[in-house]
């Protein structure tokens, strides 16, 4: 596996939630200094997000359960007391004798292994199938370097970083946010964009739970920039200028 497809997945599973404990802290500090690999956290947030928000609950027809009723053990167990739920069914059978009885492992331990491989190989393509739109549009999309930033936790705070992407094609400014600590309602987090020898000049509000996307001119965004988030009173700086704590900041960097 080449250095690239192996961090792609590690980004994946980042995202999914499934690298956890020391993996996960040790994937948090490589992203602080790879800003390749923050970008590639960002796309799998946008295209697990986009898929995310785009599925609908599908509610299965009412013939379906009336079926699994009348193959229950006890056609009136409900006015028996007894539950009868799917939950339920997932771990009763029936014995010849009408009783029910948990349900017994499978003799074969080859067998149900082969089951799960099977099962797996189908969820993957499946979520290949899914998914290989999407990375089409993103690797069409992103056409030369793209101007990025990690804003590290000013304080420290291990894992707590906001990823800044641009998208050239939209003259769109995407920031993502990992494991941020939640804004009481009486303030805001306020994005700035520090250019040398000049005041912050304010880039509007983020989110500190879901991404943020702000309209900007990309030629801002040169190599001597620092973007910095800053906490607010709710609705952003009075001055113009940042009055508050400065929590998260990192400079523009190309890849």
């Amino acid at each position: 596996m080449s250095e690239h497809t192996r961090n792609d997945a590690l980004a994946a599973e980042y995202v999914l939630g499934t690298l956890r404990g020391a993996a996960r802290r040790r994937f948090e500090t490589l992203m602080e200094g790879d800003p390749a690999l923050a970008t590639k956290v960002g796309q799998w947030q946008e295209t697990l997000g986009v898929l995310d928000a785009t599925d609908q609950p599908v509610q299965p027809p009412a013939r379906v359960w009336r079926a699994i009723q009348s193959r229950l053990p006890h056609p009136h167990a409900a006015d028996q007391g007894i539950n009868v739920s799917p939950a339920s069914l997932s771990s009763i059978d029936a014995t010849p004798s009408g009783q029910l009885s948990p349900i017994t492992k499978p003799k074969s331990r080859a067998a149900n292994h082969g089951w799960q491989l099977v099962s797996f190989a189908l969820a993957a393509s499946l979520a290949g199938v899914l998914l290989w739109p999407r990375f089409q549009v993103l690797n069409e999309a992103d056409t030369g370097p793209r101007p990025v930033a990690v804003l590290a936790s000013a304080q420290g705070e291990g894992g707590q970083q906001i990823v800044a992407s641009f998208d050239a094609n939209n003259g769109m400014l995407v920031l993502t946010p990992l494991n941020l600590a939640s804004i009481d309602t009486e303030h805001s987090l306020e994005l700035w964009l520090i250019a040398k020898d000049q005041k912050p000049a304010p880039l509007g509000l983020i989110q500190a739970d879901s991404n943020t996307v702000l309209v900007l001119d990309k030629t801002r965004l040169t190599s001597d920039v620092t973007l910095a988030v800053s906490l607010e009173p709710s609705g952003g700086s009075p001055t113009g200028q940042p009055t508050g704590a400065v929590l998260y900041a990192g400079k523009i960097s190309r890849i």
